[in-house]
């Protein structure tokens, strides 16, 4: 009988017993996607376990309106494992980077195996424990926002003041303004314009409402400044979370290198167990 695929080639199966593998691949199916096709959707019910044959899939979900890529998945990997167990909906989408041949195990032969064979669900419990850790740990920290429009979010009425109050004063229309106000009031009152000024030399009003304007001004500038220091340790947190993703790949990477170099190990053995 021809096998519809060697499950043994994936070392969540690699150690089962000839007619458990036998059992699952009789009742496997393979399925061809093209590049950007839907495997399942958030929501849709279960019934099978994925095993990639060839290609590539990408797990994501919907995170601040963004969709957050959890994990991918390429040769000998497999995945759509959790809804088998506890027989809900999905909770994530699958879509194919590029054309995929994937292995479709239904989730009673997988529910059937690990009724029999002891082994195999202890080995399911650990990949799923490993998966949800990892899961956890990116979907908490990887809530990643413009961080301009979360302060914009969070300023109330008085901050938006403050901000044009801080804004103004600090441009060269406030200087000329004030400026021009400032000489057209020293101006007007003195003896040779108007013959009893009202604020006359040493002009005791205009220092009083100088004083006033300063006292005034110099908390409001506070408050911009002390918003702005806000903004920038909120920029600092979202920066932490980019650094905390780009690690994340990082990790990634090197788990598939590290693959790759097992895979290579192993054909370089074999090949050398034939000569």
């Amino acid at each position: 009988m021809t096998r519809t695929f060697e499950l043994d080639r994936v070392p969540l199966f690699r150690e089962l017993p000839a007619e458990h593998l036998a059992a699952l691949e009789g009742a496997a199916v393979r399925q061809l996607f093209e590049a950007g096709e839907v495997v399942f959707r958030q929501g849709d019910p279960p019934e099978y376990l994925y095993v990639v044959e060839s290609g590539a899939v990408d797990v994501v979900v919907e995170s601040a309106g963004e969709e957050l890529v959890l994990a991918t998945f390429d040769v000998d990997s497999f995945f759509g494992e959790l809804a088998i167990f506890d027989d809900r909906p999905r909770n994530a989408t699958a879509r194919t980077t590029e054309r995929t041949s994937l292995v479709c195990v239904p989730g009673s032969a997988v529910i059937a195996l690990l009724e029999r064979y002891p082994t195999a669900a202890r080995k399911f419990i650990g990949a799923i424990a490993q998966r949800l850790r990892g899961t956890v740990e990116l979907v908490s920290r990887l809530q990643i926002r413009n961080v301009n429009e979360v302060a914009e979010e969070r300023m109330t009425m008085a901050e938006r003041i403050a901000d044009e109050v801080a804004r103004f004063g600090g441009s060269w229309t406030f200087i000329i303004i004030f400026g021009v106000l400032l000489f057209a009031w020293m101006g007007l009152n003195t003896y040779r314009v108007l013959a009893h000024p009202p604020d006359p030399f040493p002009f005791i009003f205009l220092n009083l409402i100088l004083s006033c304007v300063a006292a005034i001004q110099a908390p409001i500038i506070m408050m911009s400044q002390n918003r702005h220091s806000m903004k920038d340790r909120l920029q600092a947190d979202m920066d932490y979370r980019v650094n905390i993703k780009a690690e994340i790949a990082v990790q990634q990477l090197h788990r598939k290198v590290d693959e790759l170099r097992v895979m290579l190990l192993q054909q370089r053995t074999t090949a050398a167990r034939r000569e």
